[in-house]
Formats: C-alpha cells, structure tokens, sequence
C-alpha cells in the first residue's frame, strides 16, 4: 500500500496486487466497495424523502472508503491497482487503526470516547446488515479512526460476504460482538475480564462497561436493535454531546 495523488491533489492510498494471481482480490473489494456505495445512496434518497426538509443524513459512505480507480495496469506486469481515499478527509495518514492505540502508543481511550466509536461501528451495520453486506473484519487493526473529525471507518472489506435472502444470525452476532470487542480492548480492557476503571468518567461506568461487555460476548444479534440500546444508553448517562477524543495512559 502507498500513498498517491490524483491529478487534482487529492491525497488517496494506492493497493497494487503483489502477484497476478491475487488480481481477484483487489478487483473484490473495489466491487465490493463501489456496491456499498450504490446502496448507501439508495439509502440516502429514501431518507430524504421521510426526512421532511430536516437538515441530516445519514451518511453511511463515510465509514467505508472511496474507491477513485480500479485498473489492471500492464506496465506492473498485468497486476491489478485500486485507489481509494477517505471522503472528507484530505490527509490519509490522519486516519489510524483503532489498535494503534494501546498497541503502539501504549494508550487506552476514555468511555466517552469509546461511545462515539462504538456508536459509528453500530451504525454502520445496521446499514450492512439491511443490504445484506456481512463484514468481514470488524477487528482493530481494520477499523480507522480520524480523531478530530470523530470519523470511523472500517478499511479492508475483502472478506466481506454478500449474503441474498438475509445473513445468517450467527454471522450478524459475531459482526456485533466483534466490534464491541474492539471498543473493550480500546478501552484498555479484556472481554473475559473487564474493563478498567475510567478516572475522568464515574458516571454510569457500571452500566455502560457491562453493556459493552454483554454484546462483546455475544447477546445481541440484531444490529438496529443493538445500535438503538446503545443510544438509549448512552443518552441516559451523558446525554448526546460532542466529546473530544480523549486518551489515558495504560
């Protein structure tokens, strides 16, 4: 993976497959990412329909990335290239595994912050899981975060299955469980074991570690319905606020 620049400027990050015989794969997730946006404009426009003049959207591209070209160049010895970039977000390197955080800067973030996080995997299923998309890695390695712009996305969608006529509940609950488990390990803690004590945050730390703590180890399958908890939750302890990304040490 390296980083590049359109014509215009634009700051993107260029895949090429390292053997031809890996071309199915990136030809995959460009698919793959092109179909989601197709269906997350679909989404939009029957939203602005209901929305009844309300200035909001749902904006459900933003948490998958952009893919700006999808070509088999001849000069790479016939190697498939794709290039994407984030939407809304000038400066790739701004965007940061989620891992990154306890792994690498030996930091863990605060509940505030992890709501914010959580609450945009959440969503983002919801709208997978009603088009049907079952999402391959929802680890931290592969979900980005852009910490001033509060932004999340989940990167690498190779694995990700299409699945007609529904996905199965087992597939929708590990997605669910498997993003929940990504804010605990953020947190600083273990899904077996718990999460630690968040200093700057007393309020509601019982409920809200042992909800997460819950759909870590798998007690819901529906996404709408865990994403709607969640929010129920989270307003009922702090209220919908803007909170900055905020970090502690390990």
């Amino acid at each position: 993976m390296y980083l590049c620049a359109t014509e215009t400027g634009r700051q993107c990050l260029l895949l090429i497959a390292s053997l031809i015989e890996q071309n199915g794969a990136l030809d995959r997730i460009a698919y793959i990412l092109r179909e989601l946006k197709a269906r997350a404009d679909e989404v939009e426009k029957e939203y602005e329909v209901v929305k009844k003049g309300e200035k909001h959207f749902l904006n459900y591209d933003l948490e998958f990335p952009e893919v700006v070209d999808s070509f088999v160049c001849h000069e790479q010895g016939d190697r498939r290239i794709v290039i994407l970039a984030f939407r809304n977000v000038e400066e790739p390197r701004s965007m940061v595994p989620l891992s990154n955080i306890t792994a690498k800067d030996r930091r863990r973030v605060d509940l505030k912050t992890s709501a914010w996080i959580l609450g945009k995997l959440l969503k983002l299923l919801v709208f997978a899981h009603s088009e049907e998309f079952a999402v391959g890695q929802m680890t931290g390695s592969n979900i980005l975060i852009e910490p001033e712009k509060h932004y999340v996305v989940v990167f690498d969608w190779a694995l990700t299955q299409i699945c007609p006529g529904g996905i199965p509940i087992d597939q929708r609950r590990q997605n669910i469980a498997h993003a929940a488990r990504s804010i605990v390990l953020a947190l600083g803690g273990d899904p077996t074991k718990g999460i630690p004590d968040d200093p700057g945050c007393k309020d509601g730390f019982v409920r809200y570690a042992d909800h997460i703590l819950r759909l870590a180890r798998g007690s819901e399958s529906n996404a709408q319905r865990a994403h709607a908890a969640f929010y129920d939750l989270v307003e009922q302890i702090w209220g919908r606020k803007f909170h900055k990304f905020t970090t502690f040490p390990l």
